[in-house]
């Protein structure tokens, strides 16, 4: 009985690992990017509590993760179908899935949120570049070639979440340091003048009246 009971205790399986989705990342809080999970990463995405998945090629997820995301009441959008066309330049996406990707990262009422391709970095990372634009980060010269941040329409400002911040509001708090800090000099040019006096300066002679041979204070040269 006892040798009986230590074979099926040795045969109980033992605690399964959890296997993470390929470059999976945290952008910022509540919003996630990684590779399209496969069957053995799905349950992994219970953990991160998510409101919405984003597709962005129009590969077809696995059955596995369909099944997830209703059991689980997650938003599954297939950008990469529903706005996918053939490509007829040089971009690897289309603007309009990166507009319609942009726009809901910057909507926290459908966070937490992970967007996905198959591998995880063409598609992803054209996404977190064009963002990193919006946010004003280092190379936003080069990066807005691919992409015009000024197509976004931002949500409400009681929708956006914290860790955004625009371009204009950057711009805002960069002037009203500058202004601040002139301020003292402008006072002590206040004080050291005195009213009622101004003082004149004479003007210069001019290089026309130079190269022609003219001087204000002399009249004409003569030839000799």
């Amino acid at each position: 009985m006892a040798s009986s009971s230590r074979a099926r205790s040795s045969k109980q399986p033992g605690p399964s690992l959890i296997h993470v989705p390929n470059l999976f990342s945290v952008v910022e809080p509540g919003v996630y990017r990684s590779a399209s999970p496969t069957p053995a990463q799905v349950p992994f995405l219970a953990s991160l509590n998510l409101k919405t998945i984003i597709s962005l090629t129009p590969e077809f997820p696995t059955k596995q993760l369909l099944a997830f995301t209703r059991a689980a009441g997650i938003d599954f959008l297939h950008l990469g179908t529903t706005l996918w066309r053939p490509l007829m330049d040089w971009k690897p996406i289309q603007d309009e899935i990166v507009k319609a990707t942009l726009e809901l990262l910057l909507d926290k009422r459908v966070h937490p949120l992970l967007i996905i391709d198959p591998l995880g970095i063409h598609q992803t990372g054209i996404i977190v570049g064009c963002l990193r634009v919006l946010q004003g980060w280092n190379f936003a010269s080069t990066l807005v070639e691919l992409f015009d941040p000024d197509l976004i329409n931002l949500p409400l400002p009681d929708n956006i979440p914290s860790w955004f911040r625009s371009l204009d509001e950057s711009d805002e708090e960069d002037t009203d340091y500058e202004v601040e800090e002139a301020d003292p000099v402008d006072k002590k040019a206040q004080k050291g003048a005195k009213p009622g006096k101004e003082k004149v300066i004479e003007p210069s002679n001019t290089a026309e009246e130079v190269v022609g041979g003219r001087d204000p204070g002399k009249g004409e040269r003569g030839v000799g």
